[in-house]
């Protein structure tokens, strides 16, 4: 069993890193002497330890990480959504390197249409309407599928439902093939305002923007839920329900 001063010096961590870890659930003393009350670690939480730097240098959020030590997440499916993010992440660089002006003729360009959405058999995962915790529940339900061997049929997506009240919800996606459970869902929309926003993901707020404009300057009622699917270039479709 090592002090905390001496696993700090093990493991090549501060004394602030270690009580987070702690806080959060990640890394609890081993021991706790009833004595004086000083906290001991143990050799096994050296490993543990050296996997949660790796995973903070490769960008995984406490929460991420929390989870794969948990076994609630598998690794490898957290590890490909964060390159899907960090994919996203380059892009919105580069593009914020242009010039300004380019980004708005890039967005006056984008045009809306009307059509529909669907139809599609998904399972979903029901969480918080916080964006950056979307590769979390992305890949919650690729593990799914591939545990269950669950057959793919298509791109993800999030659903925003009933923005007009307090409680609003947002539940993530996956289109699946030939599946019945309890568990999913059948998503389909008649009539949609619909963009393809290709601006980068940090500014698809313009293409919210312009929908409601639109939807305003052309007297169309929207109902409280809204569709974002995320495609492998890199560009959002977004679909406002209409009423």
């Amino acid at each position: 069993m090592y002090s905390r001063g001496q696993f700090a010096v093990m493991g090549n961590v501060g004394r602030k890193a270690l009580r987070l870890y702690h806080e959060e659930g990640l890394l609890v003393p081993a021991y706790t002497s009833e004595e004086n009350g000083y906290n001991y670690y143990s050799d096994e939480q050296l490993i543990i330890l050296e996997k949660i730097k790796q995973f903070r240098k490769l960008g995984l959020s406490l929460y991420e990480i929390k989870q794969i030590i948990e076994g609630k997440a598998g690794e490898k499916e957290i590890l490909e959504s964060k390159i899907l993010e960090t994919d996203h992440l380059l892009k919105e660089m580069k593009d914020y390197s242009q010039e300004s002006s380019h980004e708005e003729t890039a967005v006056k360009e984008e045009q809306i249409d009307i059509v529909s959405f669907g139809s599609f058999n998904c399972i979903y995962v029901i969480e918080n309407t916080e964006r950056e915790n979307l590769g979390m529940s992305v890949g919650k339900l690729y593990e799914r599928a591939s545990k269950e061997q669950i057959e793919i049929a298509g791109d993800h997506f999030a659903l925003f439902d009933e923005l007009n009240k307090s409680e609003f919800s947002m539940m993530t996606c996956l289109p699946v093939k030939s599946y019945g459970g309890a568990d999913s869902i059948e998503v389909y929309e008649k009539k949609c305002l619909h963009i393809n926003f290709t601006g980068g993901f940090s500014k698809v707020w313009k293409a919210h923007k312009k929908l409601r404009l639109y939807a305003e300057e052309n007297s169309i009622e929207l109902s409280d839920r809204i569709y974002e699917k995320y495609n492998r270039d890199m560009s959002v479709d977004i679909y406002y329900v209409v009423a």
